[in-house]
């Protein structure tokens, strides 16, 4: 197998082949600490596909190398429209390489902060699809954790799939361990409370949509942690969109403070397909002005951030544990780009 020897970022080494099995390397596509991830084509069908290219031994130093597992041993086994298929896994001494899908128009968070803006229609079909995958993803007993712009990439024709199953748990019904970013942490979660993931899922996706539909903003009114986290705590979110549409109805719903009233995906996408079949929805919605600040609200984070991985201590005591869900502490890195 030949190579060609391409340094990474921070001057980590990554070897990376001219050819993975029957594919031949094109170009360098993306780079983080960890991966390279190369444009590649099948040498005979001419099928084009990403391979994520890890160097072994630095995940390995980093404690890495068991959210990369989690992550391929779920990504493997889904077949789903909405969910980036991965098609082989080959270990070698020094590298890992993933062949995966080629998702070519990038994931939600860039395509907003680059301005895209999304008709009603398309937020209706985005919406839609990505709550297609979670609830394949539920109907297993699998719950992502990690729901946000950034783990939804675009395919050639702006399907949308989802992406970075690290953190993402089997049997994800009962749950203790805090993880994900903290703008899109559900309320059970900053209570400190067994928590149902997948009901946690909804509330990420339902912060998702919401920046989605308002080119950008969040659910919340200030731009500091604690005071965001407050402001989830107490059940004081300020949408900054009138929820009179589809899409309005499907934040205000996956957004419901209670757990326990906060619907499934699965009835989630129903009560959506219902709506859309029989012409009940309204086709506009309006923004809510008075709830729209001077100041801008968050920015999405950057992409390679380290999410919050932590479980919080002294849940009787509030701004302890506020102050510890806005703690970062060591973590996974993406290892997605």
């Amino acid at each position: 197998m030949s190579e060609s020897e391409e340094p990474c970022p921070s001057t980590v080494y990554t070897r990376i082949p001219s050819h993975v099995s029957k594919y031949k390397v094109i170009k360098i596509i993306g780079r983080g600490g960890f991966a390279v991830v190369v444009l590649a084509q099948h040498t005979i069908t001419k099928e084009t596909v990403a391979i994520k290219i890890i160097n072994r031994d630095i995940i390995v130093k980093n404690n890495l190398l068991m959210y990369l597992e989690n992550e391929l041993r779920l990504s493997t086994r889904f077949n789903h429209p909405n969910i980036a298929k991965v098609y082989d896994v080959i270990y070698e001494e020094d590298i890992i390489m993933i062949i995966m899908e080629y998702l070519q128009n990038g994931d939600l968070q860039s395509l907003l902060s680059r301005g895209v803006y999304f008709t009603i229609k398309e937020q209706l079909n985005i919406a839609t699809q990505v709550l297609s995958g979670l609830a394949y993803l539920h109907s297993r007993g699998i719950s992502h954790r990690d729901v946000k712009p950034e783990n939804i990439m675009f395919d050639a024709h702006y399907n949308p799939k989802l992406i970075d199953f690290g953190l993402s748990k089997e049997n994800g019904s009962v749950l203790k361990t805090y993880c994900g970013t903290p703008h899109f942490m559900a309320p059970e979660i900053i209570l400190s409370q067994n928590y149902n993931g997948m009901k946690a899922d909804l509330w990420a996706y339902g912060v998702t949509v919401h920046i989605m539909a308002t080119g950008g903003r969040f659910p919340y009114t200030s731009q500091n942690d604690m005071q965001i986290l407050e402001q989830i705590r107490e059940n004081k979110l300020e949408l900054q969109i009138e929820p009179k549409g589809l899409i309005g109805a499907i934040i205000e719903k996956a957004l419901t403070i209670p757990m326990e009233e906060r619907p499934t995906s699965a009835d989630l996408l129903a009560f959506i397909e219902e709506k859309r079949c029989t012409n009940k929805a309204i086709s506009t919605y309006t923004f809510n002005q008075k709830d729209i600040v001077d100041t801008p609200l968050p920015k999405l984070a950057p992409r390679n951030t380290t999410p919050l991985f932590i479980r919080a201590q002294n849940v009787n005591e509030k701004s302890s544990v506020l102050s510890s869900l806005i703690t970062r502490v060591r973590a996974p890195h993406r290892l997605s780009y």
